[in-house]
């Protein structure tokens, strides 16, 4: 958990190696009979000579072959997941062995440590017959459980800070030292002092005596971690190797005994045992243990070849890397969610210009919810398998309970109770009326009246509420008892309010309704029930919305965007009154892409009108922006080779983004600049001879323009050596404004390598034939050479 990426373990295999090696394992289980090869048994099946005999076969045939390869997939998908949990589980526990051993060490390094440098301060002196090894082990014993832990885990200046004192004071105690504050002090040399005061005056932080243990300390336990780091991954490939052939042939016999290629082989009893006998385990119930023999015999002969080829590789991080997609994906699981993995402040920014945390959202519009949902899970289905899509997630519209009362008339008429009563006693009982207000110096507060929490809160103590026969203006609603007192705008009690209901009895009450007990429950008179309904009711624009959310992985947002909407409207089919909109972080490269469009040609003529006004020569002019097309093949050359380079070679190549627009124009640029510095040597020899009238021969003109090439060559190396040395760190920029700064330097980069030795190369062949033809026409001869060559 957040360790340096030098101590990630390597425990990850690529899928390519596991899938060649699952084909080797199904060889072997063919050729000995464990698993049917239809494959080979189909070639070997006879064929009609005819044409439809053989497409039969050819058909056939390719069914196996897909039949075989897919068993093949799903054995290497099920097979490196358990790959990946066993190792994953292994790794965890070796740390924690490494950190339970590392606290005693490196305990006993800070405590020597402190003691080294009190010595060297002159500031310790051991007291007769005492042996300081024997006394730092002791001080070490004691101090393990108090500061190993942290030591172990991550130093902090706290820790060594007390760890510092508390091993002065004991030495201290035994009068090995004198003065615990002295000894504290960090003494250094005479050049020790002028190295420090240099630092401090380049705005480096004073250094302590606490600060140079802590530096000695974290030295050590990044020594020490790194050993121990590499012994576990040497018993990581070990185990690894011999646990992925086992979860192979598990694996394999379990698809084959799905697909039922273990039927009327010669050794597939066997195989049906084994695997029945894999499913037992994985339930955690008795098995035969004799059943994996003879498959323990061929584990043990396909390992040596596999680990002989194999290698293992730490997590990758990064958008283009394993550690989301692959590993906290699978592993980060919680049943009913789904996982979308971005930056806190992003996810603000997007949802603030966008309307979508995301990188897209796709927006479904309609009248009603249930067909918006029904959408919005056809859209999801069709852009999962997309290539690229992540975290697609159509918002569920998510119930929640509502409580429904639905009045009876007739039963509130025969009761002689009026609707509004009944309304009015359900508001008091559930919502509250304001019925005064209470001043409190400048503030007024309404008082507001309502039933206990515990009358109210299911739908059975909703239905015991008794409504009065005239409402809550005169009698107030009542609970399960009489003497229990009920809110009411008069503030009377039960009993109060029934002997006003008998004498302020109205003519229309029928006499059963006001004698004995009139207060009815609302049971009697409404339909009390709990219904589902919407959660949230999200809207734009006065309509109905919903969404559909998804990350973008592996490709450039643009592109993905482009062929989803393609996949949608060939998939999805839109009811009548149902639109979507696509919304999203690529709004915002579109934008771009679009002031680009007009941007990226300018700059262009922008540089040929330059040159021209500079020279006064369209050869020349079109000669300098012939840099222009080499400098894009080498950017886009270094976009697609240095994703390979640090990420390895099945690594896709860098997104195209507004970044790389802005890089490009910047490598035009930058291309052209040096390209004129080696057409201001050429033309200087040119005018050095008095210019193509004073030059007598080819040869003498070849040797000008050679001449001003290889001056050049100098000044040329200066300006792109300097440009490249500047650039190159921002390649491997990390951190805030990394993500900017990579995809931008990289087309400048390769364009300024390549685009200059094209320059070289060429420019001067160039700029000698545009001189040449000027030659023949002002000379009016024709080069014998030319009539050769043709």
């Amino acid at each position: 958990n957040f360790r340096p990426k030098e101590l990630w373990p390597k425990r990850v295999l690529k899928f390519p190696d596991v899938e060649r090696q699952v084909r080797v394992v199904l060889s072997e289980l063919e050729s000995r009979g464990f698993v049917k090869n239809v494959v080979a048994e189909e070639e070997e099946t006879p064929v009609a000579n005819d044409a439809a005999g053989r497409l039969a076969k050819r058909q056939r045939l390719q069914a196996a072959e897909d039949d075989r390869n897919n068993l093949i997939n799903d054995a290497s998908q099920k097979a490196v997941e358990r790959f990946d949990e066993t190792i994953r589980e292994l790794a965890l526990r070796r740390f924690h062995e490494i950190e339970q051993d590392l606290r005693p060490q490196l305990t006993r390094f800070a405590i020597e440590e402190t003691v080294n440098l009190m010595r060297a301060g002159n500031d310790l002196h051991w007291p007769d017959g005492v042996d300081q090894e024997k006394e730092i082990d002791k001080l070490s014993k004691t101090r393990v459980v108090e500061y190993g832990y942290w030591l172990a885990k991550r130093p902090t200046p706290e820790d060594l800070t007390r760890l510092c004192r508390d091993v002065a004071e004991a030495l201290h105690a035994q009068g090995a030292i004198e003065d615990v504050v002295m000894a504290l002090e960090l003494k250094r040399s005479t050049l020790g002092n002028l190295v420090e005061t240099a630092r401090e005056s380049l705005g480096a932080n004073p250094t302590n005596f606490f600060d140079e243990v802590l530096h000695r300390v974290e030295t050590e336990r990044a020594r020490l971690w790194r050993e121990n780091v590499h012994h576990v991954d040497w018993e990581l490939h070990d185990r690894g190797v011999e646990t992925f052939n086992a979860y192979a042939i598990e694996e394999l016999l379990k698809g084959a005994k799905t697909t039922g290629l273990l039927n009327g082989v010669k050794r597939g009893r066997e195989s049906e045992t084994f695997a029945e006998a894999v499913v037992q385990v994985q339930l955690g119930q008795e098995f035969d243990s004799s059943a994996y023999e003879p498959f323990n015999k061929l584990r043990e002969e396909l390992d040596e070849p596999f680990g002989d080829r194999v290698f293992l590789w730490p997590r990758q991080t990064g958008p283009k890397g394993d550690l989301v997609d692959d590993e906290m994906g699978r592993v980060l699981q919680v049943p009913g969610w789904s996982n979308i993995f971005t930056q806190p402040i992003i996810n603000r920014i997007e949802m603030l210009s966008t309307g979508v945390r995301t990188d897209i959202g796709v927006k479904v519009f309609g009248p009603d919810l249930d067909m918006i949902d029904g959408v919005c899970k056809s859209i999801e289905a069709a852009l999962k398998p997309i290539n690229g899509a992540r975290d697609v997630i159509a918002s569920p519209i998510m119930g929640k309970g509502y409580l429904q009362i639905d009045i009876n008339r007739k039963a509130a008429a025969r009761y002689g109770i009026a609707v509004d009563d009944i309304q009015n006693e359900i508001e008091v009982a559930l919502a509250g009326r304001a019925v005064t207000f209470t001043v409190e110096k400048r503030d007024r507060f309404p008082v507001r009246i309502r039933y206990a929490r515990t009358s109210r809160d299911d739908e059975e103590s909703i239905r015991r509420l008794l409504i009065s026969p005239n409402g809550m203006s005169s009698s107030g609603g009542s609970m399960a008892s009489a003497s229990q007192p009920s809110g009411n705008s008069e503030g009377m009690s039960s009993s109060t309010a029934s002997d006003d209901v008998e004498s302020a009895a109205h003519d229309a009450i029928p006499g059963h309704a006001i004698s004995g007990k009139p207060l009815i429950p609302l049971g009697a008179l409404a339909e009390v029930k709990i219904v589902e309904g919407p959660a949230m009711i999200k809207s734009e624009n006065g309509r109905l919305l919903n969404y559909v959310t998804l990350n973008v992985r592996g490709r450039d947002i643009v592109g993905f965007v482009d062929e989803a909407q393609r996949v949608v409207a060939q998939k999805v089919i839109l009811p009548e009154g149902v639109h979507i909109e696509w919304s999203g972080e690529f709004e915002h490269q579109v934008r771009a892409a679009r002031t680009l469009r007009f941007v990226f040609p300018a700059v262009i003529v922008l540089i040929f009108v330059i040159l021209y006004l500079t020279y006064k020569d369209l050869a020349d002019a079109a000669l300098m922006m012939l840099a222009v097309p080499e400098a894009l093949a080498g950017g886009a050359f270094f976009m697609y080779l240095f994703p390979k380079i640090t990420q390895g070679w099945s690594a896709p190549p860098m997104d195209f983004s507004v970044a790389v627009w802005v890089g490009f124009i910047a490598c035009f640029g930058m291309a052209t600049e040096t390209g004129i510095i080696m057409l201001v040597y050429l033309r200087e020899a040119i005018e050095k001879r008095g210019g193509l009238e004073n030059i007598h021969s080819l040869e003498e003109l070849r040797q000008a323009v050679i001449e001003g090439a290889v001056h050049r060559l100098r000044p040329k190396l200066l300006t792109e050596g300097v440009a490249i040395i500047a650039i190159f760190p921002m390649v491997f920029a990390k951190g805030v404004g990394g993500e900017i700064l990579a995809p931008m330097a990289l087309p400048v980069l390769g364009g300024l390598l390549i685009s200059d030795e094209v320059v070289d190369l060429f420019l001067p062949v160039r700029f000698y034939w545009v001189r040449r033809a000027r030659w023949l026409k002002l000379h009016q001869k024709v080069d014998p050479a030319m009539h050769a060559d043709e």
